[in-house]
Protein backbone atom coordinates (compact mmCIF):
# COMPACT_ATOMS: atom_id res chain seq x y z
CA UNK A 1 0.00 0.00 0.00
CA UNK A 2 1.20 3.47 -0.89
CA UNK A 3 -0.06 6.58 0.91
CA UNK A 4 0.44 9.68 -1.22
CA UNK A 5 -1.03 13.14 -1.86
CA UNK A 6 -4.15 13.12 -4.00
CA UNK A 7 -3.95 14.58 -7.49
CA UNK A 8 -6.63 15.75 -9.90
CA UNK A 9 -6.20 12.46 -11.76
CA UNK A 10 -7.47 10.70 -8.62
CA UNK A 11 -10.72 12.66 -8.36
CA UNK A 12 -12.89 10.22 -10.36
CA UNK A 13 -11.60 7.26 -8.33
CA UNK A 14 -12.15 9.17 -5.08
CA UNK A 15 -15.72 9.99 -6.14
CA UNK A 16 -16.40 6.33 -6.94
CA UNK A 17 -14.81 5.24 -3.67
CA UNK A 18 -16.96 7.62 -1.63
CA UNK A 19 -20.13 6.56 -3.44
CA UNK A 20 -19.36 2.90 -2.79
CA UNK A 21 -18.33 3.46 0.84
CA UNK A 22 -21.57 5.23 1.75
CA UNK A 23 -23.96 3.38 -0.58
CA UNK A 24 -25.73 1.47 2.17
CA UNK A 25 -24.99 3.71 5.14
CA UNK A 26 -28.24 4.42 6.97
CA UNK A 27 -27.43 8.08 7.65
CA UNK A 28 -25.96 9.00 4.26
CA UNK A 29 -27.72 11.10 1.67
CA UNK A 30 -25.05 10.12 -0.87
CA UNK A 31 -23.59 13.63 -0.82
CA UNK A 32 -20.17 12.86 0.64
CA UNK A 33 -18.51 13.09 -2.77
CA UNK A 34 -20.23 16.44 -3.39
CA UNK A 35 -18.94 17.77 -0.07
CA UNK A 36 -15.37 16.80 -0.97
CA UNK A 37 -15.75 18.39 -4.42
CA UNK A 38 -17.14 21.61 -2.91
CA UNK A 39 -14.29 21.79 -0.42
CA UNK A 40 -11.79 21.36 -3.26
CA UNK A 41 -13.53 24.07 -5.31
CA UNK A 42 -13.17 26.42 -2.32
CA UNK A 43 -9.49 25.45 -2.00
CA UNK A 44 -10.31 24.42 1.57
CA UNK A 45 -8.51 21.10 2.08
CA UNK A 46 -5.14 21.48 3.75
CA UNK A 47 -4.37 17.78 3.35
CA UNK A 48 -5.72 15.28 0.83
CA UNK A 49 -4.24 11.78 0.75
CA UNK A 50 -5.07 8.57 -1.07
CA UNK A 51 -4.16 4.99 -0.29
CA UNK A 52 -3.20 3.08 -3.42
CA UNK A 53 -2.83 -0.67 -3.96
CA UNK A 54 -1.60 -2.00 -7.28
CA UNK A 55 -2.34 1.33 -8.96
CA UNK A 56 -5.92 1.59 -7.65
CA UNK A 57 -7.20 4.10 -5.12
CA UNK A 58 -8.57 2.16 -2.15
CA UNK A 59 -8.76 4.90 0.47
CA UNK A 60 -9.03 8.65 0.86
CA UNK A 61 -8.72 11.17 3.64
CA UNK A 62 -8.94 14.95 3.53
CA UNK A 63 -8.66 17.57 6.23
CA UNK A 64 -9.90 21.13 6.06
CA UNK A 65 -10.48 23.88 8.59
CA UNK A 66 -14.00 24.46 7.21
Amino acid sequence: MIIRPESPNDYPAIRDLLLAAFASHAYSHQTENLIVEALRAADAPTVGLVAEVDGSVVGHVAFSPT
